[in-house]
């Protein structure tokens, strides 16, 4: 067992591209990237509409027959589960975890800094409304909501106008300002980039990088788009099965593998454009200039 503590976290936001940079990080020598990319272990409370684990799957079980298969999110509870997944790290410089939703989760950086108060800490942003049109694609594509975007934003910012947007929102997820500001304030090496520069000038972000972690060079200087929306083309149906749970025993029968071509066969890529009303989208920009970084 790996007694080192880990020491990089990439804590977000969500769908900025941290699946992208985790892909990249695993190709140097000098960053262990563990197989569970998203741990989650200093997030207090994960909702269903971040993380919904299939009915049949056990952490436990996972970390006794199946690891080290490739897990893209788990919600980790006990310390030793958070070391077994790093277990297999040897002599790099880094452990890095890539838990999205540290950024904006109540407590989770004041965990991080208990665990590790030298950690390095990486903070990726991307424009706040496409953001948040990721973040909604990606709902849709899990079946996890019906509603049109215009929808999803009128209810929001209702729920913001009464102080009662969650965290986890669409909007929330977007807000950028309090939360760069709780880590910078918490860390003393803290490193913030924009999904948009990671895409066009590549390079240059990846030399500030090479100086952050005074680590060698990139080899690999290509940032492949993975983690893309996809959306089911029977999407009630889909939605229907889901919540009768469908899902899961098709999952337990047939194994993840097969499932991911199942869903792959019966969804299409998601290019639907970013619409919203001129008032709808005037005052969500009005709000992103107050609560978010960029």
């Amino acid at each position: 067992m790996n007694e080192r503590k880990v020491n990089l976290f990439v804590v977000g936001a969500m769908k900025a591209g941290t699946t992208s940079l985790a892909s990249l990080f695993s190709t140097h020598p000098d960053i262990y990237c563990p197989p569970v990319k998203e741990p989650h272990f200093f997030v207090d409370y994960m909702p269903e509409t971040l993380y919904e684990p299939g009915r049949f799957f056990d952490l436990e079980q996972y970390l006794e027959t199946k690891f080290p298969e490739p897990l893209h999110i788990a919600k980790v509870t006990e310390q030793a589960q958070y070391d077994r997944i790093f277990s297999l790290a040897g002599e790099e410089k880094y452990l890095a975890d890539f838990s999205t939703a540290y950024l904006h989760a109540p407590g989770s950086s004041e965990h991080i800094q208990k665990y590790n108060p030298d950690a390095h800490i990486i903070i990726i942003l991307r424009d706040p409304l496409k953001r948040a049109h990721s973040h909604y694609k990606m709902d849709i594509g899990k079946g996890r909501t019906m509603a049109t975007f215009q929808q999803a934003l009128e209810k929001e910012l209702a729920a913001y106008e009464r102080g009662e947007l969650p965290w986890y929102s669409y909007l929330g997820m977007s807000f950028y300002q309090d939360a760069v500001k709780n880590y910078r304030g918490r860390f003393e090496r803290v490193h913030v980039i924009r999904f948009e520069h990671l895409i066009s000038k590549t390079e240059e972000v990846l030399d500030e990088l090479t100086e952050f972690l005074q680590i060698t060079p990139f080899e690999q200087t290509v940032i492949s788009h993975t983690n893309t929306a996809r959306k089911p083309r029977l999407q009630r149906l889909y939605a229907a099965l889901k919540r009768m749970g469908v899902k899961d025993y098709f999952s337990a029968i047939f194994g993840s593998k097969f499932k991911q071509r199942a869903y792959r066969a019966l969804s299409r890529s998601e290019t639907d454009p970013l619409e919203l009303s001129p008032e709808i989208e005037a005052r969500t920009k009005s709000i992103f200039q107050i609560e978010s970084y960029l």
